[in-house]
């Protein structure tokens, strides 16, 4: 059995979705369109209850804990760039145990899928601020 490392995802998953992107030149293209799965949200969801601070352009996050110990959640960001980065995060994170979420690391995924380099280190805090948002929200609520 495969051992899940990055929430939900295996290593054969990142292997999978590193393919996918392709080249330096076409992970732009890739964000872009993992943006573009990311519905977004209502006015009303935009509240800022919702708003994560830190991040260079606005992010949302929803998070929904259904009650059988997993996580559901939502990211919107006004960024092309920042909600496909989001996208890759709520793929490994939704759907998981509060376990694996806490031990959901950020930099490890980003090394994982070959964006270290190509995400900038105002970007990535960003993203850290939404993901430590996360975490925190979902064991508060615990």
């Amino acid at each position: 059995m495969e051992h899940q490392v990055y929430g939900v995802l295996t290593n054969s998953d990142l292997e999978q979705l590193r393919a996918a992107m392709g080249g330096r030149e076409q992970r732009m293209r890739f964000l872009v369109q993992q943006a573009a799965t990311l519905p977004a949200f209502s006015t009303t969801e935009r509240a800022v209850a919702q708003e994560v601070f830190g991040c260079e352009a606005r992010v949302w996050l929803l998070l929904n804990l259904p009650g059988d110990d997993t996580v559901a959640v939502r990211f919107d960001s006004e960024s092309r760039v920042v909600k496909g980065l989001l996208a890759l995060i709520q793929q490994a994170v939704n759907g998981a145990s509060a376990q694996q979420l806490a031990d959901y690391d950020l930099d490890a995924h980003l090394a994982a899928l070959g964006l270290t380099d190509f995400v900038s280190s105002s970007r990535r805090n960003g993203l850290r601020a939404a993901v430590s948002q996360l975490q925190d929200s979902a064991a508060g609520v615990r």
